[in-house]
Protein backbone atom coordinates (compact mmCIF):
# COMPACT_ATOMS: atom_id res chain seq x y z
CA UNK A 1 0.00 0.00 0.00
CA UNK A 2 2.89 2.37 0.83
CA UNK A 3 4.54 1.64 -2.52
CA UNK A 4 1.28 2.39 -4.36
CA UNK A 5 0.88 5.65 -2.45
CA UNK A 6 4.45 6.68 -3.33
CA UNK A 7 3.84 5.85 -6.99
CA UNK A 8 0.67 7.95 -7.08
CA UNK A 9 2.38 10.79 -5.24
CA UNK A 10 5.34 10.68 -7.67
CA UNK A 11 3.08 10.71 -10.74
CA UNK A 12 1.06 13.67 -9.53
CA UNK A 13 3.97 15.75 -8.22
CA UNK A 14 4.94 17.27 -11.61
CA UNK A 15 1.29 18.16 -12.32
CA UNK A 16 0.88 19.77 -8.89
CA UNK A 17 4.02 21.84 -9.40
CA UNK A 18 2.97 22.97 -12.88
CA UNK A 19 -0.60 23.81 -11.81
CA UNK A 20 0.68 25.70 -8.74
CA UNK A 21 3.08 27.68 -10.92
CA UNK A 22 0.33 28.57 -13.41
CA UNK A 23 -2.00 29.69 -10.62
CA UNK A 24 0.76 31.90 -9.26
CA UNK A 25 1.31 33.43 -12.70
CA UNK A 26 -2.43 34.04 -13.15
CA UNK A 27 -2.61 35.83 -9.78
CA UNK A 28 0.43 37.92 -10.73
CA UNK A 29 -1.17 38.66 -14.11
CA UNK A 30 -4.35 39.93 -12.45
CA UNK A 31 -2.29 42.23 -10.25
CA UNK A 32 -0.36 43.62 -13.22
CA UNK A 33 -3.53 44.27 -15.22
CA UNK A 34 -4.99 46.24 -12.32
CA UNK A 35 -1.83 48.37 -12.17
CA UNK A 36 -1.10 48.82 -15.90
CA UNK A 37 -3.21 47.51 -18.81
CA UNK A 38 -0.21 47.54 -21.21
CA UNK A 39 1.98 45.63 -18.78
CA UNK A 40 -0.89 43.24 -18.17
CA UNK A 41 -1.32 42.54 -21.92
CA UNK A 42 2.40 41.92 -22.34
CA UNK A 43 2.34 39.60 -19.34
CA UNK A 44 -0.65 37.76 -20.80
CA UNK A 45 1.19 37.21 -24.07
CA UNK A 46 4.18 35.99 -22.10
CA UNK A 47 1.95 33.57 -20.16
CA UNK A 48 0.45 32.25 -23.40
CA UNK A 49 3.98 31.69 -24.72
CA UNK A 50 4.93 29.78 -21.56
CA UNK A 51 1.86 27.57 -21.87
CA UNK A 52 2.65 26.92 -25.53
CA UNK A 53 6.22 25.91 -24.67
CA UNK A 54 5.00 23.58 -21.90
CA UNK A 55 2.60 21.82 -24.26
CA UNK A 56 4.75 21.90 -27.41
CA UNK A 57 8.37 21.88 -26.28
CA UNK A 58 9.66 20.34 -29.53
CA UNK A 59 8.12 23.25 -31.43
CA UNK A 60 9.90 25.65 -29.07
CA UNK A 61 13.21 24.23 -30.31
CA UNK A 62 11.98 24.67 -33.88
CA UNK A 63 11.19 28.28 -33.00
CA UNK A 64 14.84 28.84 -32.09
CA UNK A 65 15.89 27.82 -35.61
CA UNK A 66 13.18 29.98 -37.18
CA UNK A 67 14.39 33.00 -35.20
CA UNK A 68 17.95 32.11 -36.25
CA UNK A 69 16.93 32.37 -39.91
CA UNK A 70 15.58 35.87 -39.27
CA UNK A 71 19.18 36.80 -38.52
CA UNK A 72 19.90 40.50 -38.09
CA UNK A 73 16.21 41.36 -38.42
CA UNK A 74 15.92 40.60 -34.69
CA UNK A 75 19.03 42.59 -33.73
CA UNK A 76 18.93 45.16 -30.93
CA UNK A 77 21.91 47.51 -30.53
CA UNK A 78 23.41 48.14 -27.09
CA UNK A 79 24.80 51.47 -25.83
CA UNK A 80 28.20 49.82 -25.27
CA UNK A 81 28.54 49.17 -29.01
CA UNK A 82 27.53 45.50 -29.02
CA UNK A 83 24.15 44.01 -29.83
CA UNK A 84 21.84 41.18 -28.92
CA UNK A 85 19.47 39.15 -31.07
CA UNK A 86 16.10 37.69 -30.14
CA UNK A 87 17.56 34.23 -29.51
CA UNK A 88 19.78 35.69 -26.79
CA UNK A 89 16.57 36.15 -24.78
CA UNK A 90 14.61 33.20 -26.16
CA UNK A 91 17.15 30.43 -25.54
CA UNK A 92 17.66 31.08 -21.79
CA UNK A 93 13.88 31.28 -21.31
CA UNK A 94 13.24 27.99 -23.14
CA UNK A 95 16.14 26.34 -21.31
CA UNK A 96 14.77 27.39 -17.91
CA UNK A 97 11.37 25.95 -18.82
CA UNK A 98 13.00 22.74 -20.06
CA UNK A 99 15.06 22.48 -16.88
CA UNK A 100 12.03 23.01 -14.63
CA UNK A 101 10.04 20.37 -16.53
CA UNK A 102 12.89 17.89 -16.21
CA UNK A 103 13.35 18.59 -12.51
CA UNK A 104 9.61 18.32 -11.85
CA UNK A 105 9.42 14.98 -13.63
CA UNK A 106 12.72 13.76 -12.22
CA UNK A 107 14.03 12.96 -15.71
CA UNK A 108 17.00 15.32 -15.91
CA UNK A 109 20.03 13.50 -17.35
CA UNK A 110 23.56 14.91 -17.56
CA UNK A 111 24.89 13.37 -20.76
CA UNK A 112 28.61 12.55 -20.88
CA UNK A 113 29.61 13.57 -24.39
CA UNK A 114 33.15 13.90 -25.66
CA UNK A 115 32.52 17.63 -26.17
CA UNK A 116 31.79 18.38 -22.51
CA UNK A 117 35.32 18.62 -21.15
CA UNK A 118 36.91 20.72 -23.94
CA UNK A 119 33.90 23.04 -23.87
CA UNK A 120 34.10 23.51 -20.08
CA UNK A 121 37.88 24.07 -20.23
CA UNK A 122 37.46 26.72 -22.93
CA UNK A 123 34.70 28.48 -20.98
CA UNK A 124 36.82 28.55 -17.82
CA UNK A 125 39.82 30.00 -19.68
CA UNK A 126 37.59 32.54 -21.45
CA UNK A 127 36.08 33.60 -18.12
CA UNK A 128 39.47 34.01 -16.45
CA UNK A 129 40.79 35.94 -19.45
CA UNK A 130 37.87 38.33 -19.06
CA UNK A 131 38.24 38.75 -15.28
CA UNK A 132 42.04 39.13 -15.51
CA UNK A 133 42.04 41.44 -18.53
CA UNK A 134 45.03 43.84 -18.42
CA UNK A 135 42.95 46.93 -19.22
CA UNK A 136 40.85 49.02 -16.86
CA UNK A 137 37.48 48.15 -18.34
CA UNK A 138 34.45 49.55 -16.55
CA UNK A 139 31.53 47.46 -15.29
CA UNK A 140 29.39 48.04 -18.41
CA UNK A 141 32.22 46.92 -20.70
CA UNK A 142 32.87 43.80 -18.62
CA UNK A 143 29.15 43.02 -18.60
CA UNK A 144 28.89 43.51 -22.37
CA UNK A 145 31.83 41.16 -22.97
CA UNK A 146 30.43 38.58 -20.53
CA UNK A 147 27.10 38.67 -22.38
CA UNK A 148 28.81 37.22 -25.45
CA UNK A 149 30.32 34.48 -23.33
CA UNK A 150 26.80 33.68 -22.11
CA UNK A 151 25.75 33.50 -25.77
CA UNK A 152 28.47 30.92 -26.40
CA UNK A 153 27.16 28.90 -23.43
CA UNK A 154 23.56 29.29 -24.67
CA UNK A 155 24.50 27.57 -27.93
CA UNK A 156 25.80 24.60 -25.93
CA UNK A 157 22.53 24.54 -23.98
CA UNK A 158 20.69 24.18 -27.29
CA UNK A 159 22.99 21.25 -28.05
CA UNK A 160 21.92 19.59 -24.79
CA UNK A 161 18.21 20.23 -25.29
CA UNK A 162 18.29 18.85 -28.84
CA UNK A 163 20.38 15.90 -27.62
CA UNK A 164 17.75 15.11 -24.99
CA UNK A 165 14.56 15.84 -26.92
CA UNK A 166 15.39 14.17 -30.26
CA UNK A 167 15.94 10.66 -28.91
CA UNK A 168 12.85 9.36 -30.72
CA UNK A 169 13.19 8.62 -34.43
CA UNK A 170 10.17 10.73 -35.38
CA UNK A 171 11.38 13.88 -33.63
CA UNK A 172 14.94 13.33 -34.86
CA UNK A 173 13.81 13.11 -38.48
CA UNK A 174 11.65 16.19 -38.02
CA UNK A 175 14.61 18.16 -36.68
CA UNK A 176 16.90 16.91 -39.48
CA UNK A 177 14.38 18.05 -42.08
CA UNK A 178 14.07 21.38 -40.28
CA UNK A 179 17.83 21.93 -40.54
CA UNK A 180 17.62 21.64 -44.33
CA UNK A 181 14.38 23.60 -44.73
CA UNK A 182 15.89 26.38 -42.64
CA UNK A 183 18.73 26.65 -45.13
CA UNK A 184 16.36 26.70 -48.08
CA UNK A 185 14.26 29.42 -46.44
CA UNK A 186 17.42 31.43 -45.77
CA UNK A 187 18.44 31.14 -49.44
CA UNK A 188 14.93 32.12 -50.57
CA UNK A 189 15.01 35.22 -48.37
CA UNK A 190 18.40 35.97 -49.88
CA UNK A 191 16.97 35.95 -53.40
CA UNK A 192 14.16 38.25 -52.25
CA UNK A 193 16.75 40.63 -50.82
CA UNK A 194 18.74 40.47 -54.05
CA UNK A 195 15.67 41.46 -56.06
CA UNK A 196 14.13 44.10 -53.80
CA UNK A 197 17.18 45.42 -51.90
CA UNK A 198 20.15 44.90 -54.26
CA UNK A 199 22.15 47.77 -52.73
CA UNK A 200 23.01 48.05 -49.04
CA UNK A 201 24.51 51.54 -49.35
CA UNK A 202 21.68 53.02 -47.30
CA UNK A 203 22.74 50.83 -44.35
CA UNK A 204 26.23 52.33 -44.05
CA UNK A 205 24.96 54.88 -41.53
CA UNK A 206 24.15 51.95 -39.23
CA UNK A 207 27.65 50.48 -39.55
CA UNK A 208 27.03 47.91 -42.29
CA UNK A 209 29.18 47.53 -45.43
CA UNK A 210 27.68 48.90 -48.67
CA UNK A 211 27.36 45.60 -50.56
CA UNK A 212 25.84 45.93 -54.02
CA UNK A 213 24.20 43.15 -56.04
CA UNK A 214 25.32 40.45 -53.61
CA UNK A 215 23.15 37.92 -51.79
CA UNK A 216 23.20 38.87 -48.10
CA UNK A 217 19.90 37.40 -46.94
CA UNK A 218 19.01 38.18 -43.32
CA UNK A 219 22.66 38.15 -42.15
CA UNK A 220 23.27 41.44 -44.00
CA UNK A 221 26.70 40.10 -44.95
CA UNK A 222 27.58 37.94 -47.99
CA UNK A 223 30.53 36.21 -46.31
CA UNK A 224 28.59 34.96 -43.30
CA UNK A 225 25.65 34.09 -45.55
CA UNK A 226 27.99 32.09 -47.79
CA UNK A 227 29.53 30.21 -44.86
CA UNK A 228 26.09 29.26 -43.60
CA UNK A 229 25.00 28.08 -47.06
CA UNK A 230 28.10 25.87 -47.34
CA UNK A 231 27.22 24.16 -44.07
CA UNK A 232 23.65 23.51 -45.25
CA UNK A 233 24.88 22.31 -48.67
CA UNK A 234 27.07 19.75 -46.94
CA UNK A 235 24.12 18.43 -44.93
CA UNK A 236 22.01 18.14 -48.08
CA UNK A 237 24.68 16.23 -50.02
CA UNK A 238 25.39 13.95 -47.06
CA UNK A 239 21.72 13.08 -46.73
CA UNK A 240 21.34 12.68 -50.50
CA UNK A 241 24.07 10.04 -50.65
CA UNK A 242 22.35 7.90 -48.02
CA UNK A 243 18.72 8.43 -49.04
CA UNK A 244 17.07 5.17 -50.12
CA UNK A 245 14.06 6.69 -51.86
CA UNK A 246 14.68 7.98 -55.42
CA UNK A 247 12.11 10.73 -55.01
CA UNK A 248 13.88 11.98 -51.89
CA UNK A 249 17.22 11.88 -53.70
CA UNK A 250 15.72 13.96 -56.49
CA UNK A 251 14.29 16.57 -54.13
CA UNK A 252 17.59 16.81 -52.27
CA UNK A 253 19.45 17.24 -55.56
CA UNK A 254 17.23 20.18 -56.55
CA UNK A 255 17.62 21.63 -53.06
CA UNK A 256 21.39 21.38 -53.47
CA UNK A 257 21.30 23.19 -56.83
CA UNK A 258 19.12 25.93 -55.33
CA UNK A 259 21.57 26.42 -52.45
CA UNK A 260 24.60 26.43 -54.76
CA UNK A 261 23.04 29.13 -56.96
CA UNK A 262 22.42 31.20 -53.83
CA UNK A 263 26.03 30.59 -52.78
CA UNK A 264 27.34 31.79 -56.15
CA UNK A 265 25.44 35.07 -55.81
CA UNK A 266 27.09 35.87 -52.49
CA UNK A 267 30.26 36.45 -54.55
CA UNK A 268 32.17 35.56 -51.40
CA UNK A 269 35.64 34.14 -52.01
CA UNK A 270 35.87 32.74 -48.48
CA UNK A 271 32.56 30.93 -49.07
CA UNK A 272 33.82 29.58 -52.41
CA UNK A 273 36.92 28.23 -50.64
CA UNK A 274 34.79 26.67 -47.89
CA UNK A 275 32.58 25.01 -50.50
CA UNK A 276 35.66 23.71 -52.33
CA UNK A 277 37.02 22.17 -49.11
CA UNK A 278 33.67 20.60 -48.14
CA UNK A 279 33.08 19.34 -51.70
CA UNK A 280 36.59 17.87 -51.88
CA UNK A 281 36.15 16.04 -48.55
CA UNK A 282 32.78 14.56 -49.54
CA UNK A 283 34.15 13.56 -52.94
CA UNK A 284 37.21 11.83 -51.47
CA UNK A 285 35.17 10.00 -48.86
CA UNK A 286 32.15 9.08 -50.94
CA UNK A 287 32.33 9.71 -54.68
CA UNK A 288 35.12 10.56 -57.12
CA UNK A 289 32.44 11.14 -59.74
CA UNK A 290 31.09 13.97 -57.60
CA UNK A 291 34.53 15.62 -57.70
CA UNK A 292 34.63 15.40 -61.49
CA UNK A 293 31.13 16.86 -61.90
CA UNK A 294 31.94 19.57 -59.36
CA UNK A 295 35.13 20.53 -61.17
CA UNK A 296 33.25 20.90 -64.45
CA UNK A 297 30.56 22.96 -62.74
CA UNK A 298 33.15 25.26 -61.13
CA UNK A 299 34.88 25.85 -64.48
CA UNK A 300 31.55 26.63 -66.18
CA UNK A 301 30.56 29.11 -63.46
CA UNK A 302 33.99 30.77 -63.53
CA UNK A 303 33.90 31.40 -67.29
CA UNK A 304 30.22 32.34 -67.55
CA UNK A 305 29.84 34.67 -64.55
CA UNK A 306 32.18 37.67 -64.98
CA UNK A 307 31.86 38.82 -61.38
CA UNK A 308 32.99 35.41 -60.12
CA UNK A 309 36.13 35.81 -62.25
CA UNK A 310 36.63 39.29 -60.85
CA UNK A 311 36.31 38.10 -57.24
CA UNK A 312 38.58 35.05 -57.64
CA UNK A 313 41.28 36.92 -59.58
CA UNK A 314 41.05 39.76 -57.05
CA UNK A 315 42.30 37.42 -54.34
CA UNK A 316 45.37 36.57 -56.44
CA UNK A 317 46.18 40.20 -57.27
CA UNK A 318 45.42 41.38 -53.70
CA UNK A 319 42.50 43.73 -54.29
CA UNK A 320 41.33 46.18 -51.62
CA UNK A 321 39.36 43.52 -49.71
CA UNK A 322 42.34 41.16 -49.59
CA UNK A 323 44.60 43.98 -48.39
CA UNK A 324 42.11 44.85 -45.64
CA UNK A 325 42.25 41.24 -44.44
CA UNK A 326 46.03 41.34 -44.33
CA UNK A 327 45.81 44.55 -42.31
CA UNK A 328 43.38 42.82 -39.93
CA UNK A 329 45.88 39.97 -39.42
CA UNK A 330 48.60 42.53 -38.71
CA UNK A 331 46.44 44.24 -36.11
CA UNK A 332 45.72 40.91 -34.46
CA UNK A 333 49.44 40.21 -34.22
CA UNK A 334 50.03 43.56 -32.48
CA UNK A 335 47.76 42.47 -29.62
CA UNK A 336 48.79 38.79 -29.54
CA UNK A 337 52.51 39.57 -29.13
CA UNK A 338 51.74 41.73 -26.07
CA UNK A 339 49.40 39.24 -24.35
CA UNK A 340 50.18 35.74 -25.72
CA UNK A 341 49.27 33.51 -22.75
CA UNK A 342 45.69 34.38 -21.75
CA UNK A 343 44.91 37.26 -24.11
CA UNK A 344 43.18 40.56 -23.43
CA UNK A 345 39.87 39.04 -22.31
CA UNK A 346 37.08 37.21 -24.10
CA UNK A 347 35.21 39.58 -26.44
CA UNK A 348 36.96 42.71 -25.16
CA UNK A 349 38.47 43.66 -28.54
CA UNK A 350 35.78 46.29 -29.07
CA UNK A 351 37.19 48.17 -26.06
CA UNK A 352 40.86 47.21 -26.47
CA UNK A 353 41.43 48.03 -30.13
CA UNK A 354 40.85 51.79 -29.72
CA UNK A 355 43.83 51.82 -27.32
CA UNK A 356 45.93 50.37 -30.15
CA UNK A 357 44.45 53.04 -32.48
CA UNK A 358 43.02 50.29 -34.72
CA UNK A 359 39.43 51.60 -34.65
CA UNK A 360 37.79 54.85 -33.73
CA UNK A 361 34.16 53.83 -33.22
CA UNK A 362 33.33 50.83 -30.99
CA UNK A 363 29.96 50.58 -32.76
CA UNK A 364 31.60 49.35 -36.00
CA UNK A 365 30.34 45.91 -36.99
CA UNK A 366 33.92 44.61 -37.29
CA UNK A 367 35.16 46.17 -34.05
CA UNK A 368 34.64 43.03 -31.95
CA UNK A 369 36.89 40.67 -33.91
CA UNK A 370 39.46 40.14 -36.64
CA UNK A 371 39.10 38.50 -40.04
CA UNK A 372 39.95 35.11 -38.56
CA UNK A 373 38.20 33.20 -35.80
CA UNK A 374 41.41 31.55 -34.61
CA UNK A 375 43.27 34.89 -34.44
CA UNK A 376 40.31 36.42 -32.60
CA UNK A 377 40.33 33.59 -30.04
CA UNK A 378 44.13 33.80 -29.72
CA UNK A 379 44.02 37.56 -29.13
CA UNK A 380 41.23 37.38 -26.57
CA UNK A 381 41.99 34.13 -24.68
CA UNK A 382 45.63 33.58 -25.53
CA UNK A 383 47.42 30.35 -26.37
CA UNK A 384 45.59 28.54 -23.58
CA UNK A 385 42.18 29.49 -24.98
CA UNK A 386 43.14 28.64 -28.55
CA UNK A 387 44.43 25.19 -27.53
CA UNK A 388 41.18 24.48 -25.67
CA UNK A 389 39.13 25.64 -28.67
CA UNK A 390 41.19 23.54 -31.09
CA UNK A 391 40.61 20.58 -28.77
CA UNK A 392 36.87 21.19 -29.06
CA UNK A 393 37.11 21.42 -32.87
CA UNK A 394 39.14 18.21 -32.98
CA UNK A 395 36.50 16.38 -30.94
CA UNK A 396 33.75 17.53 -33.31
CA UNK A 397 35.70 16.36 -36.35
CA UNK A 398 36.75 13.06 -34.75
CA UNK A 399 33.26 12.10 -33.57
CA UNK A 400 31.54 13.03 -36.84
CA UNK A 401 34.12 11.14 -38.89
CA UNK A 402 33.97 8.01 -36.70
CA UNK A 403 30.17 7.94 -36.88
CA UNK A 404 30.29 8.25 -40.68
CA UNK A 405 33.00 5.61 -40.94
CA UNK A 406 31.10 3.15 -38.74
CA UNK A 407 29.41 0.86 -41.22
CA UNK A 408 26.89 -0.28 -38.61
CA UNK A 409 25.54 3.25 -38.16
CA UNK A 410 22.08 3.86 -39.70
CA UNK A 411 22.23 5.40 -43.20
CA UNK A 412 20.57 8.68 -42.19
CA UNK A 413 23.00 9.09 -39.30
CA UNK A 414 25.97 8.44 -41.59
CA UNK A 415 24.63 11.04 -44.00
CA UNK A 416 24.29 13.61 -41.22
CA UNK A 417 27.77 12.88 -39.86
CA UNK A 418 29.32 13.14 -43.32
CA UNK A 419 27.62 16.50 -43.85
CA UNK A 420 28.80 17.81 -40.48
CA UNK A 421 32.37 16.55 -40.96
CA UNK A 422 32.76 18.07 -44.42
CA UNK A 423 30.78 21.21 -43.61
CA UNK A 424 32.74 21.90 -40.43
CA UNK A 425 36.06 21.48 -42.23
CA UNK A 426 34.81 23.92 -44.86
CA UNK A 427 33.73 26.30 -42.09
CA UNK A 428 37.18 26.11 -40.47
CA UNK A 429 38.74 27.12 -43.80
CA UNK A 430 36.12 29.87 -44.12
CA UNK A 431 36.84 31.15 -40.62
CA UNK A 432 40.46 32.00 -41.49
CA UNK A 433 39.16 34.89 -43.61
CA UNK A 434 35.94 35.76 -41.75
CA UNK A 435 35.13 35.43 -38.04
CA UNK A 436 32.46 32.85 -38.87
CA UNK A 437 33.06 30.29 -36.11
CA UNK A 438 32.06 32.93 -33.55
CA UNK A 439 29.20 34.36 -35.61
CA UNK A 440 26.12 33.70 -33.40
CA UNK A 441 23.73 32.41 -36.07
CA UNK A 442 26.25 29.99 -37.60
CA UNK A 443 27.44 28.92 -34.16
CA UNK A 444 23.89 28.18 -33.00
CA UNK A 445 23.03 26.22 -36.15
CA UNK A 446 26.21 24.15 -35.74
CA UNK A 447 25.39 23.22 -32.14
CA UNK A 448 21.82 22.36 -33.16
CA UNK A 449 22.92 19.81 -35.77
CA UNK A 450 25.61 18.48 -33.39
CA UNK A 451 22.83 17.79 -30.90
CA UNK A 452 21.09 15.75 -33.60
CA UNK A 453 24.26 13.82 -34.32
CA UNK A 454 25.05 12.94 -30.70
CA UNK A 455 21.45 12.10 -29.83
CA UNK A 456 21.61 8.99 -32.02
CA UNK A 457 24.92 7.66 -30.79
CA UNK A 458 24.17 4.85 -28.34
CA UNK A 459 27.61 3.62 -27.32
CA UNK A 460 30.34 4.33 -24.82
CA UNK A 461 31.75 7.23 -26.81
CA UNK A 462 28.66 9.29 -25.98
Amino acid sequence: MVDVFKAINHSYKPKVLIISGLLGLIILLGFLISKSPLLGILSLLFLIFLLWVLVNFHWALLLIILVLILGQLTRFSLPSGGAIVLNDLLIPLIFIIWLLIKLAKGTLIIYKTSLNLPFIVFIIIALFSLLLNPFNLDFVQILSSAAYLLRFIACFLVFYMVLDESSSTKVWQRFCSLAIWAGLLFAFLGFLQLVFIPSFEFMTKYGWDPHINRLLSTFFDPNFAGGFLVLVCSLVVGRMFFAKDKAEKGLLFYAFIFLVIALVFTFSRSAYLAFLVAFLVIGLLKSWRLLFIGLIGAVVIFFTVPRVQERVLGAISLDITAKMRLESYKQAYEIIKDYPIIGVGYNTLRFVRPQYKQIEDVRQMTAGGFDSSFLTILATTGILGLLAYLWLCWRILKESFLIFWGRRSPPQLRGLSLGIFAGFLGLIAHSQFVNSLLYPHIMLYLWFILGLLFSQVKNDRL
